[in-house]
Order: structure tokens, then C-alpha cells, then sequence
């Protein structure tokens, strides 16, 4: 009796055993199926997407190369906070996007179900855009050379191109761009060089229009508090949104590819108010200090 108890008890355990197996076959098969799951969603970019990374470290490189180039970076001790924010970004920008996701009715029960949402909410390029623009103010303190730039695009890009023959328009543009960027870079840095002319005597007020030292500060203080500052970035966001993916520009074959596309404005608001806010958060971890309005 004993021994068909045994036996009946093994049977019943290999059963229990087939079956646990065979459970977790099918939790892992839908967790990983094309369509649901939870892993699927976390790893297809619902709340967090490899591409993520990449992004971290080439768009890093070269923000912070173009930041320290065009001035907006003032100090190491400026540089090293935005580095530490820009470390932290990501997890931020994913928490924060976590959040919304499930704080959204519809959302919270997709993400739960193992489905990504349709609706793309944030956006981590303008998440993190505010770390970079609320040191524009120092860049553009010598606002002379970001003048005579722009007003070189504005021309050999945006208008001239209009008077021309089709075939000629993107060679004019892609001069125009690199012209542009040769102005700037002459106006700003080519008095050290010993053997070019002076730029002042060959661009006249390009060369040498600054704003004085007490407007910077205002300015500064404006886009670094946080009752003005994101709102002031989010709306920033919106316009090099939608100047950078205007057809002139994307028309251009290289430079189509360097562009961002165009989003919503209402995701561009959200995200640059957010990054904006995450890094003025971190500033004030930072250093104890906190600009609340201007």
C-alpha cells in the first residue's frame, strides 16, 4: 500500500513539474512575443530601448563638444554639473517617462497588459536639451558673431535659394551652411590667430556687438529658475523644432541626415519642461542653490 502511495505521490509530483514547466514556457513565450508582453515592451522601447545608450554617448560627445566650442559652458565647475546630469538623464528620462505612462489611464492599462502605448509622449532629445540651452545666455553674450551667422543662413538658405534654378539651390545651401559656420568661427576666435586680419576690421560690428555683463546675468538668471526656465525652453524647443525640419534644410542630401524629425508640439513642450526642470533639480543638488523666479 505503502508502495502505491509512493508511487501515485511520484506521479503526481512529475505532473506538478509538467505543468510548472510548462507555465513558464508560456510566461516566457509571451513576455517575448512579437506582440505583448512585459519584457517585449520594456526592451521594444515602451519604457526603455537600447538605442537609448547609443544615443547617450554620440549625442554627449557631441553636444558638450559644441557647447564648450560656441561658449555656453563657462567653467569646469559648469562643465562637471552638466556632466553629472547628463549621467543621470537617461534613468531620469525614463522614470519620468514611466510615470506618465502610468499615471495615463488608457496608457497604464496597455503597459500592464505587456503592450506598448501607440502615442509617443516624451522624447529624450528634447528631455535633454534644457541641460545645454540654459547656458545659451553665456554663449551668446558676444552676440555679434551668432548675428552675422544667422544672417548668413538666413539668406543663403532660406532665401536666396528661392531666385534660383532648382538644380542649383542645394549647392547655394550647402555653401551657405559652411560660410555661415566659417563667419562665426572667424568672428569669435580669429583675433588670437597672428597671421588673419583682425575681425573687427574686416566684419566691423559682427565681430564685436556683446550684450553688457548685467544683461547676461538677467538672462541667465531667467532660463535657470525654475518658474520661467522650462517654460522658456519648452518654447525654444518649439522653434528649433520647427525651423530644423523645414524643407529647406532637410532638402539638403548631407545634412537631411544630421536632422531631427519633427514631433508634436505638445511632446516637445512636455519633454524640454521636464529635462529642463530634472536639471535644474540637479544644479540645486549640486551646489544648494535654487533661482526660483528671476
Amino acid at each position: 500500500m505503502s508502495r502505491h502511495r509512493t508511487h501515485a505521490l511520484r506521479k503526481r509530483l512529475l505532473g506538478v513539474g509538467h505543468g510548472v514547466r510548462g507555465a513558464l514556457r508560456d510566461l516566457l513565450s509571451q513576455e517575448f512575443s512579437h506582440s505583448t508582453g512585459h519584457v517585449t515592451a520594456i526592451l521594444n522601447g515602451c519604457l526603455f530601448a537600447p538605442s537609448l545608450l547609443a544615443f547617450w554617448f554620440v549625442n554627449g560627445v557631441l553636444d558638450f563638444s559644441t557647447a564648450i566650442a560656441v561658449g555656453a559652458v563657462a567653467t569646469p565647475a559648469g562643465l562637471q554639473i552638466r556632466l553629472l546630469a547628463y549621467l543621470l538623464v537617461v534613468p531620469a528620462f525614463l522614470l519620468t517617462r514611466i510615470a506618465v505612462h502610468l499615471i495615463h489611464p488608457v496608457h497604464r492599462k496597455q503597459v500592464l497588459s505587456g503592450s506598448c502605448p501607440s502615442v509617443r509622449l516624451m522624447s529624450l532629445d528634447w528631455f535633454s536639451v534644457g541641460i545645454l540651452t540654459t547656458g545659451l545666455p553665456l554663449a551668446i553674450q558676444n552676440v555679434g558673431p551668432w548675428v552675422g551667422m544667422n544672417a548668413v543662413f538666413l539668406v543663403g538658405v532660406f532665401l536666396a535659394p528661392r531666385l534660383l534654378p532648382t538644380a542649383r539651390r542645394n549647392h547655394v545651401k550647402f555653401l551657405a551652411l559652411v560660410l555661415g559656420g566659417v563667419v562665426f568661427l572667424y568672428a569669435s576666435y580669429g583675433g588670437i590667430v597672428p597671421w588673419l586680419p583682425n575681425p573687427a576690421t574686416v566684419l566691423g560690428p559682427v565681430a564685436t556687438a556683446a550684450l553688457g555683463d548685467g544683461t547676461t546675468r538677467w538672462l541667465f538668471r531667467v532660463v535657470n529658475s525654475i518658474v520661467v526656465g522650462p517654460l522658456l525652453v519648452a518654447l525654444f524647443g518649439i522653434a528649433m523644432n520647427r525651423i530644423l525640419t523645414r524643407p529647406e534644410l532637410t532638402d539638403i542630401p548631407v545634412v537631411r541626415h544630421a536632422l531631427p524629425r519633427r514631433d508634436p508640439d505638445a511632446v516637445v513642450v512636455t519633454s524640454a519642461a521636464f529635462g529642463t526642470a530634472f536639471y535644474l533639480l540637479v544644479v540645486t543638488a549640486a551646489t544648494g542653490h535654487l533661482i526660483v523666479v528671476p
